[in-house]
């Protein structure tokens, strides 16, 4: 295996940085746009916050419908998106759309459902205290949820990683395209399963990475 990598290291590397292009545009896009969406969209539940039942179930239907069209035909549709946008259908820049949206659908459910768990005692206990609305999120919700935040932002990164595999459709390249190109059409199984081994080790360093910033915060909080 390690001769392999060897041999292989110019195309693996480029790949690998590839994968990391898409992954990191994406992560932050998704972190800017979710974290604050997740939070309107809970506070559009509740009579304490911004309680307005017809816009919650606007933006829910529209966030179901990410999440519910096929990821590889998701890419297609967003063709003349891109197009329209970035001027170009093809290449790591066109991935980074389809990418962002599919996870902005997924860690906007997992910031709301965090938000959801917070015990009622903790808002009840804001309310009592005369907290205002963003003192409420800011102060009460928020902290009572970070370490929920961060393991959900683990999972959708991870989650993220496995929808870039198929981003060699519109040229994007990356370790899947790597793997299935030079791996499988080429019936180098070896250099297949290289990959696959890479990919373990990628995931295993984002959940340590998660679990622990998780724990720092879990620590903090119960200080």
């Amino acid at each position: 295996m390690i001769n392999l990598f060897k041999t292989n290291y110019d195309g693996i590397s480029k790949a690998f940085w590839e994968t990391n292009y898409m992954m990191a545009v994406s992560m932050i896009t998704i972190l800017i746009i979710s974290l604050p969406l997740g939070i309107i969209l809970f506070a559009l539940s509740k009579d304490y916050l911004l309680k307005n039942r017809v816009i919650y179930e606007i933006v829910s239907i529209l966030l179901n419908a990410l999440r519910s069209v096929p990821f590889l035909i998701f890419i297609f549709i967003l063709i003349p998106v891109n197009r329209f946008l970035f001027k170009t259908s093809f290449g790591n820049i066109a991935a980074i759309l389809p990418l962002t949206l599919i996870g902005i659908s997924v860690y906007t459910r997992f910031v709301e459902q965090a938000l959801i768990n917070v015990p009622k005692k903790i808002i009840d206990r804001a309310i009592s205290m005369g907290a205002t609305r963003m003192q409420i999120i800011r102060y009460f919700l928020l902290p009572s949820t970070i370490d929920n935040l961060i393991l959900s932002f683990t999972y959708t990164t991870i989650s993220l990683l496995a929808y870039t595999t198929v981003m060699g459709v519109i040229g994007a390249g990356g370790l899947g395209e790597y793997a299935f190109r030079y791996g499988y059409q080429e019936y180098n199984y070896n250099l297949m399963y290289l990959i696959v081994i890479i990919f373990i080790i990628y995931v295993f360093i984002i959940q340590s990475i998660g679990y622990s910033l998780a724990k720092l915060f879990t620590n903090k909080k119960e200080k």
